[in-house]
């Protein structure tokens, strides 16, 4: 892992060049971008942000009447993209923003002249002293009846209308008090102008017509800007998580800390010379120091001549007046000059651990910038305004990036040295958490790795892969636990039509992950049990009735009694002896693990001693159930050890080595969790050994369950169609089996995934790396 050699490559830019680039790379569908260091600075937006931002309204307001779709772009400069699209779109937008506006008008006349036609016949008052308007309320109705009473006017509903009377001295302020809700306010004058109804619903059907006209011949246009605009997303979610800035930005992160340093620094220097100051008096016995008003006591002065020295023991010090230049001894210091001194002694001390954490955060900001940038020369002022990426590649995959990144260049009509440095570098150089993870497997394991494995976690570099383990186990324990060779045939069944038809193939993964455990549940339940339906292979002619018998060949009624206990404790012993080894393999694998981060003082101090604990717990509970389990001699013979003391000398051997390597890396700022490995590694060895083992019993458990079911339905059929009935004893047994199978089947896949991921990989993997995923633009 990976399968194939991944490649990192660098490119540094001018800001406003960076977003073309990402995008011609994306193209390209090769390259996965590592994400900026949150250490480090982002740069500014460039300036396609702000054309996205506009391109983004056009397709907003155009997508309230047409979903578009994506389709694919060629690849050009975005600028000359941008530059084409939204000439196209500003016409159409234009066109079409006049179109609605036109279409709300008139479903606005509409609404008052639907409202006006309910009232048509109704007799208006006409006087000199009063106004009357119609109001068309729509949600303020009770605000206009309010406003109306407050200026003494009278209210008749009329529908969906209200009729408003008032004098008309009050009428205009009325007017204006309405007019502010925004509610239609129509008088006689008005009321004549109105459209008829119907005429306006035909305008809006033919401007509605207008609208899909033109929204269907330029449907294409439209799914190219849309396309754009997800494009141009993409590229700027990756712009501002994976862009570096090169330049002055990133260098204020250095200076702002190497300030800090420096004042730490002077800090430090200030305050021991004020304590050999301190430290003078209390050896020459002075408990505190009266000095004049005037005066201030200065342990260093820039200026000698500005000050009068004094001998305190072995240190000058210097008498001065207030504001002098130089390092002044604060006056409460001198009142109590012990409790001074402890008061600067741990103020050092402070100021030392201040010290030194920012000159490990300098350093650790030193590292991540020359792992991270592209150039790692710390000249600032080299490359303002430029910024950088960092993206990897398959090996196969170089070429396609080179010669893209030629195109770039040539289409964006720049000069090659603008494209500021590019470089690449072979996986075995990047440090391992960033390393993304690639493996290749063939159909079924990829489809287990994919849907299975990595359902509990991507392996990162610094750990063995489970990968293969998984795609092996998984379908081994459904398969066991499901056993039947007529329902495995159900299950393939079921796999085909989601890798075919079900679903139109949306499933298709799913499709061969249940084909693979059909024909693993075929194999059990033809070659090791011997059954089909739940009924033995011998019933129906076949000279085999399978490896392990958990029932004896009875056929009838009493189908589902028949049980064989030896056949019952010797598929019992071979899944917890099975599954002993399964664990031993995965605590060996921890082993593994620590090799690979180059930890092999952890892999002998901590993970062999929790081997043997779980290995010597394991088999004290083999020796509890010797007495049930059908063991060969040769097995007796090891469960016989003195496992107990073995046990006792693992445990001391982990404490030992958890000790030593507790004392190896005491001065190590950052060293391995020792403590926690060992605590987690003894709870996980001993109750590996003394509960997990046991725990692959529920693979004898769940066969036996299936088993019993599936027996009584058959011995029920069978009873059933001997009396004659027959289409009754087949609906019997097609219905009470086809729960039999969606039940245990998902029994099966529970029990299945627990076993692979409880009982094994948490014994050893993390799962904390990521995948290779390349960017795919359109």
């Amino acid at each position: 892992m990976p399968v194939e050699r991944i490649v990192e490559f660098r490119v540094a830019a001018p800001i406003d060049i960076l977003p073309e680039i990402i995008f011609y790379i994306g193209k390209t569908r090769v390259a996965m971008f590592e994400d900026r260091h949150p250490r480090l600075v982002r740069p500014r937006d460039p300036e396609v942000v702000q054309r996205l931002r506009r391109l983004d309204e056009i397709i907003s307001f155009i997508s309230q009447y047409y979903q578009p779709n994506i389709v694919s772009l060629p690849r050009l400069p975005l600028i000359s993209l941008l530059d084409q699209i939204e000439n196209e779109m500003m016409n159409l937008f234009n066109e079409l923003r006049s179109s609605v506006e036109q279409l709300q008008a008139l479903k606005s006349r509409l609404l008052i002249a639907s409202v006006i036609s309910q009232i048509k016949g109704y007799s208006l008052p006409k006087t000199e002293v009063l106004d009357s308007y119609i109001v068309i309320p729509g949600k303020y109705l009770n605000e206009i009846i309010s406003i109306s009473k407050n200026f003494g006017a009278s209210n008749i509903y009329l529908k969906d209308a209200i009729l408003i009377t008032i004098e008309k001295s009050k009428s205009k302020l009325l007017l204006q008090a309405l007019n502010k809700l925004g509610v239609p306010v129509l008088s006689f004058e008005d009321i004549e102008k109105i459209e008829d109804p119907n005429e306006l619903n035909n305008k809006i059907v033919e401007l509605n017509e207008k609208i899909k006209n033109i929204i269907s011949k330029n449907k294409e246009a439209i799914d190219r800007a849309y396309t754009l605009k997800y494009a141009l997303t993409l590229v700027i979610e990756t712009f501002n998580k994976s862009a570096i800035a090169e330049g002055e930005e990133l260098g204020h992160l250095f200076s702002s800390l190497a300030s800090e340093i420096e004042r730490l620094h002077k800090e430090i220097d200030e305050l021991k010379a004020i304590r050999e100051v301190i430290g003078a008096l209390k050896s020459l016995g002075k408990t505190s120091l009266r000095i004049p008003e005037e005066l201030e006591l200065y342990a260093e002065v820039a200026d000698v001549s500005q000050a009068t020295p004094i001998k305190i023991g072995d240190r000058v010090a210097y008498f001065a007046r207030s504001g002098t230049k130089g390092i002044k001894v604060p006056r409460q210091y001198l009142e109590d000059v012990p409790s001074s001194l402890n008061v600067i002694d741990e103020t050092l001390k402070s100021a030392h651990k201040s010290l030194e954490g920012r000159m490990r955060d300098l350093e650790t900001l030193k590292r991540i910038y020359e792992e991270y940038s592209t150039y790692g020369d710390y000249r600032w002022d080299l490359h303002r305004d430029v910024a950088s990426i960092i993206f990897y590649v398959q090996e196969k995959d170089v070429q396609k990036i080179d010669d893209v990144l030629t195109d770039a260049i040539k289409a964006l009509s720049i000069k090659i040295d603008i494209i500021r440095k590019i470089r690449y570098k072979y996986f075995d150089k990047i440090p391992a958490e960033r390393r993304p993870t690639l493996e290749k497997f063939p159909a079924p394991v990829r489809q287990i790795v994919n849907k299975i494995a990595y359902m509990y976690g991507v392996p990162s570099a610094e750990e063995i892969s489970p990968s293969i383990l998984v795609a092996v186990l998984f379908p081994v324990f459904f398969g066991w636990m499901f056993g039947d060779l007529g329902h495995g045939a159900l299950l393939f069944l079921l796999g085909l039509f989601l890798y075919t038809k079900l679903f139109g193939g949306k499933y298709k993964d799913w499709g061969v992950i249940w084909m693979t455990t059909g024909i693993l549940s075929m194999i059990f339940g033809g070659i090791v049990y011997g059954e089909v339906f739940g009924l033995p292979l011998s019933s129906l002619g076949v000279g085999w009735d399978g490896l392990v018998h958990m029932f004896q060949p009875v056929v009838g009624p009493q189908m589902g009694t028949a049980i064989e206990t030896e056949g019952i404790f010797l598929d019992l012993l071979i899944a917890l002896l099975f599954g002993y080894l399964i664990m031993a393999g995965s605590f060996s694998l921890k082993i593994v693990n620590f090799i690979i981060k180059g930890e092999g003082d952890m892999a002998l101090g901590i993970g062999l001693p929790i081997l043997l604990v779980y290995v010597s717990a394991g088999m004290i509970v083999f020796n509890l159930l010797r007495a049930v389990l059908p063991m060969p001699d040769a097995m007796l013979a090891v469960v016989d050890l003195p496992w107990i003391y073995i046990l006792i000398i693992s445990i001391i051997l982990l404490i030992i080595g958890s000790i030593y390597l507790l004392l190896k890396y005491k001065k190590y700022e950052e060293k391995p969790p020792i403590g926690l490995e060992m605590a987690v590694g003894l709870v996980e060895g001993i109750f590996g050994g003394l509960a997990n083992v046991p725990s692959f019993a529920r693979l004898m458990i769940l066969i036996l369950m299936h088993a019993i079911f599936t027996k009584m339905v058959a011995g029920w059929a069978l009873a059933i169609a001997s009396s004659g009935n027959l289409a009754a004893a087949i609906t019997i047994a097609i219905v009470f089996n086809g729960l039999i199978a969606v039940g245990e089947g998902f029994m099966s896949l529970v029990q299945s995934l627990r076993l692979t991921f409880y009982e094994t990989l948490s014994k050893f993997y993390e799962g904390r790396g990521r995948l290779f995923t390349p960017l795919a633009l359109p």
